[in-house]
């Protein structure tokens, strides 16, 4: 089964091209230049690269976040207009799920991060069984790295994995407050890849879990700021950006706006879930 997939939730995204279990190429790129033209020229190339047209796929799988409001769009959208071009089947992916399974051998908790700002991360816990498997404890949520550490030790006296951007901004929280049982991965296998995303949606597909490509949307673990702002009756603000000085963040939001997330794919239907107590 060849299956293109698309990562575009975090700093560091890209795509990849599997047959079944093969990994036929995988390229990555800054999400923080990205947009949908760029992408689809990617898109283009790794297609080319790998002889292949998309006729020739037979899936198509995609990171649904959480992670960057922006990067999320781009990347559904993008794999919503290739489906409906080839009317080939999706399978949506969490990223932090992705990124878990970089983490899986060995028995311990794996415990995801990605920077959500507002001092919150989007995370998730799992139990790697030591067999080789990975099995998900928590749904996909975003809280403070303090409360995290509180649940991890209420919940579990196994050493934790931790991965992501988050993990790396709040590390010496997670070391003050977990000391030994906290752990880290190198830094290049810290993050979510396109190759993760395309794996784990051929296990997705091989159970027939597909989504629908109409109603296929991130699904948003933090809701948009200006979406909040709207219901409150807050006037969105008019801002040069460039006279503001204000900067684009690596997640391509501005700087004081939080990326969005988004939990695994299934269960609850709204985009939203409510915020853990």
């Amino acid at each position: 089964m060849k299956i293109l997939a698309v990562e575009t939730a975090t700093a560091l995204g890209g795509v990849a091209l599997i047959d079944d279990e093969k990994l036929l190429a995988e390229y990555g790129m800054d999400m923080a230049m990205a947009h949908g033209e760029m992408l689809m020229v990617m898109v283009d190339r790794i297609l080319k690269d790998g002889g292949l047209g998309p006729d020739d796929l037979d899936a198509l799988a995609v990171s649904i976040g959480p992670g960057s409001f922006t990067g999320l769009r781009v990347g559904v959208s993008t794999v919503k207009g290739l489906a409906t071009g080839t009317s080939i089947p999706i399978a949506a992916v969490s990223t932090l799920e992705a990124m878990a399974w970089n983490a899986q051998a060995g028995r311990h908790i794996v415990c995801p991060m990605i920077d959500a700002r507002k001092g919150e991360v989007y995370t998730a816990q799992f139990s790697s069984e030591g067999d080789g498997t990975l099995k998900r404890v928590t749904e996909d949520q975003v809280l403070s790295p303090e409360v995290l550490c509180v649940r991890l030790r209420e919940a579990s006296t196994h050493p934790a994995v931790f991965l992501g951007d988050g993990a790396f901004r709040y590390r010496e929280v997670l070391v003050n407050r977990l000391g030994r049982r906290a752990l880290f991965p190198p830094a290049p296998i810290s993050r979510s890849f396109p190759s993760m995303v395309a794996w784990l949606g051929l296990q997705k597909l091989r159970k027939g879990e597909t989504a629908d490509t109409r109603t296929l949307a991130p699904m948003y673990v933090r809701r948009p700021d200006a979406e909040v702002n709207w219901e409150k009756g807050i006037a969105p603000r008019k801002l040069n950006l460039k006279r503001a000085g204000k900067k684009i963040s690596e997640h391509g939001e501005r700087e004081g706006e939080a990326p969005s997330g988004s939990a695994s794919g299934g269960g609850d239907a709204s985009p939203y879930k409510s915020r853990p107590r």
